[in-house]
């Protein structure tokens, strides 16, 4: 490889006579075969993020012209003397493969260097809650991801308020207990390979007040006939109400009833109440008052 200089020194034929003319040199220049090399940075990378091929030529005579297969398909790249960098954004793992170069002078080589190009999926998770809930219960907050890789780190809004939770379970539970009607909002999830989803998903839980509820009337009356009012009147929470109460020993249900449901009684004994439920399904736990339907016995 390089400058040959070849020159007849002597020639004697078969006579024995020598030459006695001047001869001149030849030179021969070999040229070196080409080669190139390849690699890929930034490796690996995200779902659309640009990563970088870079063509060096450690042989040869630039400019080359390379052929190469970009995931299995054929492609060419014209590298200067300088080498070449492509930008390529793949949407999954590509393999970059060289097989042939030519350089400048004519000269050619098979290839075999190749460079993997890591291309890591980007995050995605959906959230979930019931939208409506009672004053004081417990409720789950349930987050699912669909892709990235454990941990996942996301951020996320309650009514505005930023907060970070790491999450390494790809199905996982919050237990949350809103006081208000409130918005939660998942900002952005970033998964173990730090590759991010700005994602913008609101979920909003509207709380309902617990409806409250108050017994009273009652009273004594005569044992001919005559009747007495036990009042149920219910504050807050959404009606219509269904009502578990007892009179004495006796259970009583009655549905659909509005804020005041009057009970029109003879029945001796006391009376209170046992469960109120709005049309939400939220109980009411604060349950007061108190009614007591005393008979007294006709004189003979």
């Amino acid at each position: 490889v390089g400058n040959n200089t070849y020159i007849v020194t002597t020639i004697v034929d078969d006579n024995g006579c020598e030459n006695q003319n001047i001869i001149n040199s030849q030179d021969i220049y070999v040229n070196p075969l080409p080669d190139i090399n390849i690699a890929v940075a930034p490796n690996p990378i995200c779902v659309g993020d640009n990563s970088t091929l870079l063509f060096s030529a450690p042989n040869g005579t630039a400019p080359y012209v390379v052929d190469y297969l970009a995931g299995g398909i054929t492609a060419t790249e014209n590298v200067p003397g300088a080498g070449a960098n492509v930008q390529v954004n793949p949407i999954t793992t590509t393999t970059y493969e060289l097989t042939f170069v030519t350089d400048s002078k004519g000269c050619t080589s098979p290839l075999s260097d190749n460079a993997t190009l890591v291309v890591n999926e980007i995050p995605q998770v959906t959230l979930n809650s019931p939208s409506e809930t009672c004053d004081g219960d417990l409720i789950q907050l349930k987050f699912n991801f669909t892709a990235g890789v454990a941990p996942w780190i996301v951020n996320y809004s309650i009514n505005g308020v930023s907060t970070v939770i790491p999450i390494s379970n790809a199905i996982d539970l919050i237990s949350i207990s809103p006081s208000s009607q409130t918005v939660y909002t998942i900002n952005s999830v970033t998964d173990n390979n730090n590759c991010i989803n700005n994602i913008a998903q609101t979920i909003t839980i509207n709380t309902n007040p617990l409806p409250e509820i108050e017994l009273s009337g009652g009273g004594s009356i005569c044992a001919d006939g005559s009747t007495k009012d036990v009042i149920f009147t219910t504050t807050s929470g959404t009606p219509p109400y269904n009502l578990n109460y007892s009179a004495g020993l006796n259970p009583n249900f009655v549905s659909n009833i509005g804020t005041i449901y009057t009970v029109t009684t003879n029945q001796a004994g006391a009376y209170s109440i046992q469960n109120l439920t709005d049309s939400k399904g939220c109980k009411a736990i604060a349950i007061t008052g108190s009614a007591y339907v005393n008979i007294n016995p006709l004189p003979n």
